[in-house]
Order: structure tokens, then C-alpha cells, then sequence
């Protein structure tokens, strides 16, 4: 059971085999939903087509696979070259099974409108959801830009509520969560995630249950075991009830 929490896994390539234990282990305990990238050192890159099968075919209790659509390492700069790697790479995923894409695009601070446009575009045409990732806590004006994304069509936003690589988690970022909530009236989800441990989580669902919100918590680290295999443990005590 999962009591209401709505809980996104983020889970690393890696070994398919493992990859579709931890999938299959966190479905069945309640997880929602799984962003599945590679090379996660990097801050997450687009996974193989076969990694996306493996993980596809875990699912249970009808849980979400969302695919990281981003093809090189670095800043959130999309160029032409990488804006029809990134759509091929989203009809790809959507071949493979996969519910929605998660990408980001970003110049200046400002949000990149004519790439964004363009891949929601591509998304929306295979029928999948779109989050845009994190890239989003790099922006100048995050609040004018939630309302451009919901303009735009996208499903949810990745943030922690704290400035990118600022070394703050999602719940030094509760002010600034709580008014996105607000702002995007359920119009958008707002996705929570940043350095979220067992122990904070609560926080973080109180301030969604506050809002009764169309939002979610975003994990990795705090769910996997030092070999990268999924703590079921873990997954329970962010599940339990209040």
C-alpha cells in the first residue's frame, strides 16, 4: 500500500539483471514510478533501448517508466545537432514501451521555448508524458517559467526548490516547493527531489498532503544499498503510513 504517497524511484542502467529486480521489488511495495537514466555520475544521460525493455517488462501495480532523454554530459544547452538526437532518442523510448520522457533545455537562464516546443511536440505525438528535469533549478525566473511549461503541455517538473548544484536538498527548498505548489494549481505536478532521505521525506509529504497536490517525491540514493540493489526496507518506511 501506499497510503496516498505518490514515490518516483530513480534508477541507474547499470546490470539488467539487477535492473529488473529493483523494478519489479519496488512496484510490487508501492513505487509509482521509475526514472530510469545511465550514467548517473554524470547527472543522468538517455539509457539503452535495451535497458528501457528490461525495465518495461518489470513493472507491476501498473507503475510508470519514464526514460532521461539526454544524450551528452554538462550543461542544459541544447543544440540543433542534439535537438534531433533527443527526438529520436524519445520515439526510441516510446517504442520500447516507456509511459513519458524526462529532458530539459535551457540557455542563458532562460528557458530554451523552441527546443522545448519542439520535443514535447515529438513526446506528445507517441502519446508520452513529459517531465522537465532539473535543468529547471538553473533558471532565472523558475516561477514565470512554470507557467510557460504548463502552457506548453508538460506533464510535471523535477525540482528541489534550491538553486542547481547548490549543495541544498528539497527540503532546504520547502518554501520555494510550496510556492510552485501554489502557483501551479495542480495544473502542473510538481516532482520533489534533491538529497531526499528517509528521514526528511516526511516534510516533504506533508507539505503535498498541505495541498492536497498533484505531486510526488523523487529518491535514489536513500532506496539502494551500496551494491546498487534496492532496500526494500527503505522503500516501506517512505511508503508507511503517517
Amino acid at each position: 500500500m501506499n497510503n496516498g504517497k505518490f514515490l518516483e524511484v530513480c534508477l541507474n542502467e547499470g546490470c539488467f539483471k539487477q535492473l529488473a529486480n529493483n523494478i519489479s521489488m519496488a512496484s510490487n511495495l508501492g513505487t509509482k514510478r521509475f526514472e530510469l537514466c545511465s550514467n548517473l555520475h554524470l547527472c543522468g544521460l538517455t539509457p539503452s533501448v535495451k535497458a528501457i525493455d528490461y525495465a518495461v517488462k518489470s513493472l507491476t501495480n501498473n507503475a510508470e517508466l519514464v526514460v532521461m532523454i539526454r544524450p551528452e554530459a554538462g550543461n542544459f544547452i541544447v543544440s540543433a545537432e542534439c535537438r534531433n538526437l533527443m527526438q529520436k532518442q524519445i520515439t526510441m523510448a516510446a517504442n520500447a514501451g516507456a509511459h513519458g520522457v524526462v529532458f530539459g533545455a535551457v540557455k542563458h537562464g532562460e528557458l530554451d521555448l523552441e527546443v522545448t516546443r519542439s520535443l514535447v511536440a515529438t513526446a506528445k505525438q507517441h502519446g508520452l508524458m513529459v517531465t522537465f528535469h532539473r535543468a529547471f533549478d538553473t533558471l532565472t525566473n523558475p516561477l514565470s517559467t512554470l507557467d510557460k511549461l504548463i502552457s506548453l503541455g508538460v506533464d510535471r517538473v523535477l525540482t528541489a526548490g534550491t538553486p542547481w548544484q547548490s549543495g541544498q536538498s528539497a527540503v532546504d527548498g520547502l518554501n520555494q516547493l510550496n510556492t510552485y505548489l501554489t502557483q501551479s494549481a495542480n495544473q502542473i505536478e510538481i516532482v520533489m527531489g534533491g538529497s531526499v532521505t528517509i528521514e526528511n521525506a516526511e516534510a516533504l509529504w506533508q507539505l503535498i498532503k498541505n495541498h492536497s497536490a498533484n505531486a510526488a517525491v523523487h529518491v535514489h540514493s536513500c532506496v539502494h544499498n551500496d551494491n546498487g540493489a534496492i532496500n526494500a526496507e527503505a522503500i516501506n518506511k517512505l511508503l508507511s503510513k503517517d
